[in-house]
């Protein structure tokens, strides 16, 4: 076999699943990376497309502190072209990013809220 071929397969096999592994994002939010193993909360996942703009929440959670969460979305976000106006509230285009953050039984929980920017902001 020649050697384009078996980087070929090597790409596949290997390097492939390892990506599309690596590349997970909230559930309605296709651009925003799910943190490290957190989860989507079942059926929490809400989605209004109007003229206005589209309305989402959702909820994450997983075994992490809040913290160190809180300070990933926070890295990252901006890197999406999110900014952050007041502590977890961003925004991007015509739109505002909300996260509220809780922990319960031992799990962080994080809810995301998008929504049109108001005029007033």
């Amino acid at each position: 076999m020649s050697k384009i071929k078996i980087s070929i397969i090597f790409l596949l096999f290997f390097l492939v699943p390892y990506i599309s592994y690596a590349l997970k994002f909230i559930n309605g939010l296709e651009d925003i990376p799910l943190y490290k193993k957190m989860e989507h909360v079942e059926d929490s996942l809400i989605l209004f497309d109007k003229i206005d703009g589209r309305y989402v929440s959702v909820e994450i959670n997983g075994d992490y502190e809040e913290e160190e969460v809180i300070e990933f979305y926070q890295m990252i976000l901006p890197n999406l072209g999110w900014i952050e106006k007041k502590s977890l509230t961003f925004i991007r285009n015509n739109e505002t990013l909300e996260m509220i953050s809780k922990r319960e039984k031992g799990k962080i929980y994080v809810k995301f809220n998008i929504f049109p920017l108001e005029i007033n902001q």
